[in-house]
């Protein structure tokens, strides 16, 4: 995690991805906006040579009904970015021995660490509904921001089974727990 995606990260509360992540997160709206745009394709090559030809009642369906799931999943995938925020007074120290508690519950696998972020991942098994998530921690004087999405770096996905739920409320649960 660059300095440059922290400092995104804690201006904006909201995770910053590459160019090639964005590909990975945003896929599923790529692919719901195929049957659409080559529908309107079809229908402008045949105009423009001349060839016109009606749209049928029904045709339309397969324009509407792809573009409004697209637009559905884009706004879903957008709101999956933002960082959950918890105020908390706990130093660093025992910031990371609550981490480390959860990463060993959870099974959180450390890929990046400094004294602004923290970024683990998780490698469930075949039969868990989910091919692994990204879980990133960022530390922002007394609050603390996390964020788990399906893992960029693995195939594709939409659905988590509740795990990107359960990684960031087990944290801020825990966070809230040891700040009373």
């Amino acid at each position: 995690m660059t300095s440059e995606k922290i400092k995104y990260g804690l201006e904006n509360r909201e995770l910053k991805l590459s160019n090639w992540d964005k590909f990975s997160h945003y896929g599923i709206v790529g692919f719901c906006f195929i049957i659409p745009l080559t529908f309107t394709f079809l229908h402008l090559k045949d105009y423009f040579l001349n060839t016109p030809k009606p749209i049928k009642s029904g045709e339309i369906w397969f324009f509407i009904i792809p573009t409004l799931i697209g637009i559905l999943f884009f706004y879903l995938q957008k709101n999956r970015l933002k960082f959950k925020e918890v105020n908390t007074n706990l130093n660093k120290s025992e910031l990371n021995k609550i981490i480390e508690k959860v990463a060993e519950e959870l099974e959180w696998h450390l890929y990046f660490s400094n004294s602004k972020a923290i970024v683990a991942k998780t490698h469930p098994g075949f039969l868990s509904g989910s091919w692994g998530e990204q879980i990133t921690i960022l530390f922002d004087n007394k609050k603390v921001l996390v964020n788990s999405i399906c893992d960029l770096d693995k195939k594709s996905s939409v659905v988590s089974m509740g795990r990107n739920k359960q990684n960031e409320n087990k944290l801020i649960e825990e966070i809230k727990k040891a700040s009373r």
